[in-house]
Order: structure tokens, then sequence, then C-alpha cells
């Protein structure tokens, strides 16, 4: 039996979310006590919500990471400029991959996939149907005085009591 050539092992490379589930410290800590006290997310909280927007990852499935509810995340989101640019960061770079492998697909002769990228990229659209909204053209009068619009509707007044 020949004897198998042994390879030194290569290094695993770990993914950026690897990486950032592996931070050390607090993801995000509360800026005072009690429950309602507002979070702060850390840098090392940063780079676990950009990691994990990377990858696909749930707003909550985030948030539980960072050990809050998604509606928090969500207030944080907003009042936090860092963490929304952090979030945007990680589902834009997701986007880019999947138009990379949908763009390699529709390379190789996949159709659907060069129709899906010709529509959501570069905004083509088929068969547009023809404008059909009815044209209505609405004549107004003059401005009229107060006593001239009275006499044109004829304001009955009402019957008087004859008893």
């Amino acid at each position: 039996m020949p004897k198998q050539k042994t390879t030194p092992a290569e290094p695993e490379t770990k993914t950026a979310l690897q990486l950032a589930l592996c931070a050390r410290g607090p993801l995000a800590i509360r800026e005072g006590d009690g429950q309602t006290s507002p979070f702060t997310i850390t840098p090392a909280g940063l780079k676990v919500v950009q990691a994990m927007a990377a990858e696909g990852q749930d707003q909550a499935t985030i948030a539980g990471r960072l050990g809050m509810h998604r509606k928090t995340l969500m207030d944080i989101v907003k009042r936090c400029p860092e963490v929304e640019e952090a979030l945007n960061a990680g589902k834009a770079a997701l986007a880019d991959e999947l138009t990379h492998h949908l763009l390699a697909a529709a390379r190789k002769g996949n159709v659907v996939a060069a129709i899906y990228l010709t529509k959501a990229r570069l905004g083509w659209v088929e068969g547009l149907a023809p404008e059909t909204r009815p044209n209505i053209i609405i004549h107004l009068p003059d401005a009229a005085t107060p006593e001239a619009y009275l006499k044109a509707i004829k304001v009955i007044e009402p019957p008087k009591d004859h008893s």
C-alpha cells in the first residue's frame, strides 16, 4: 500500500462572524440600574451586529446575541448612528455577496439569475402597460360675490310658521 503524502495542516481561517462571536467583554451594557435603563452597544457589539447582519441573521437573532429584545435593538438603531451604520454595513456586505453569486450564475448561462439581476440592480421592467388614467377636466365658474352665489343656488328660506 503506497504511503500517502502528508501536508502540514492549514490554519483554519475564521469568518468575520466567528471572530466577532468570540469577542471578549460585554457586547452591550446598561447605562444605569434597572430593567428600563437604556443599553449602549460596545465596539465589540458593533462588530457582532455587522458580522451577523452580513451573514443574513434576523434582527431578533442579533438582538438575542446582544442580550436584548429586537424592539430594544431597533430603538438603539434609531438613536445611535454607529449602530445603524454597523447594521447597514452588514446588510450591504450580504447584498454584495448575493449579487456576486447571482452574477456568477448569470455569466454561466443561468437566465433566471440574469433576469433577476437586470430587474433588481438595473431597474429593468417588462411589458409596461400603457398609461390608462382617465382624462377628466373640470371647469369651475369664476368667483362670485356671496349675494350672487346665494342667488345662483336659490337659497330656500325655511317655511314661516302661520299660527
